[in-house]
């Protein structure tokens, strides 16, 4: 036991700098995306630190088998570069028991992804599209500057030349060019930005005209007073994948025509992840035996090339099933390979 909690004592604190540096580094796209639209319309950093909190459990359910392998690598390679496993093997100790702690980690970190998957990232990603539309509604109209171009709501141009203390906008330039066969330019000589009883943005304009231009023909309205709602969509503001539960996506890949093989492969996504912790935990142990005397460099480089050639494997067969050449179980074929190989290698060290 003495044994065992000197090298899980390691293993968790190697697995943590793991997770944590792993998170930064994938989370930094996902930063520079949303601090664009946020900081757009005037958010605060503690918006910005809560939207980054509700962020983490999308990223935990890739880095978690990440941080595991490399943390097994780095561990169990640096006990070889020290001696201390040809020690543990000479006293009589069975590589199954010298690698135990490696499937406690891994006990524990399953039933944690398991967790991340089947409740907390459905719950999360709906909060954070629920933040990211209060800001931008709430804080939308008071980020509007006079003279500057304002393109914070996707498929909109907005310009003002003066905005007065009470809030209501003079000289208002609006273009929309969310539908490309008919888009929209509108003129007013004031108008004030508000929110609807659906929450959305909407402009109460005063003495303008509306431009429609089609393919073959434009149109021109004048109106004294025009409301002018602004429904916000895209990727960030309507509802994600990520937000389904297992049996909404199933339902959902089941029933839709053109876009179920993208539901299957978000549902097997969600299994398969987890999953690999198991097949990790037999392949991490013995391939730190036979990275040799690289120590900690070698695990980690050979950890960086394990999970790079699943990650492609994956894409690849997801791209096929995507393109309905393969049945979506084909998803699992990756994982299946690894499994296979993992239990090889470990059987042949055991």
């Amino acid at each position: 036991m003495v044994i065992y909690r000197y090298i899980m004592r390691e293993l968790g604190l190697t697995f943590m700098v793991c997770i944590i540096g792993l998170n930064m580094v994938l989370m930094m796209e996902k930063v520079l995306r949303l601090s664009r639209l946020m900081s757009g319309v005037g958010a605060s950093y503690l918006d910005m630190t809560w939207v980054l909190i509700l962020i983490q459990p999308q990223l935990l359910v890739l880095t978690i088998p990440m941080a595991l392998l490399l943390s097994v690598l780095l561990t169990y390679g640096r006990l070889g570069v020290d001696n201390e496993l040809t020690v543990l093997r000479s006293s009589g100790m069975r590589f199954g028991e010298i690698t135990r702690p490696v499937f406690y980690l891994s006990a524990i970190l399953l039933a944690f992804s398991v967790f991340i998957t089947l409740y907390l990232m459905p719950l999360s990603s709906k909060t954070l599209r629920g933040e990211i539309n209060l800001v931008l509604r709430e804080r939308a109209p008071m980020s509007i500057e006079p003279g500057v171009f304002f393109t914070s709501f996707k498929g909109f141009l907005i310009l003002v030349n003066r905005k007065t203390d009470e809030g209501v906008f003079r000289g208002i330039f609006i273009s929309d060019s969310r539908n490309p066969e008919s888009e929209r330019v509108i003129v007013a000589r004031e108008g004030k930005l508000t929110l609807d009883k659906d929450m959305q943005p909407a402009f109460s304009l005063i003495d303008g005209t509306v431009h429609i231009v089609n393919k073959d023909t434009s149109t021109e309205i004048n109106f004294a007073e025009y409301k002018f709602t602004i429904r916000l969509s895209g990727d960030i503001l309507s509802r994600k994948k990520s937000e389904m539960t297992l049996s909404e996506l199933y339902k959902k890949a089941v029933t839709e025509k053109t876009n179920g093989a993208s539901y299957f492969i978000e549902f097997h996504r969600r299994l398969s992840f987890p999953a690999l912790i198991i097949a990790l935990a037999f392949l991490a142990p013995a391939l730190s035996l036979r990275a040799g005397r690289t120590g900690k460099t070698g695990g980690f480089i050979i950890g960086l090339m394990v999970f790079t050639l699943y990650y492609i494997a994956l894409l690849y067969f997801e791209n096929l099933v995507r393109a309905g050449k393969l049945n979506n179980l084909a998803c699992w074929i990756p994982f299946a390979v690894l499994t296979a190989v993992a239990v090889l290698l470990y059987r042949r060290e055991k």
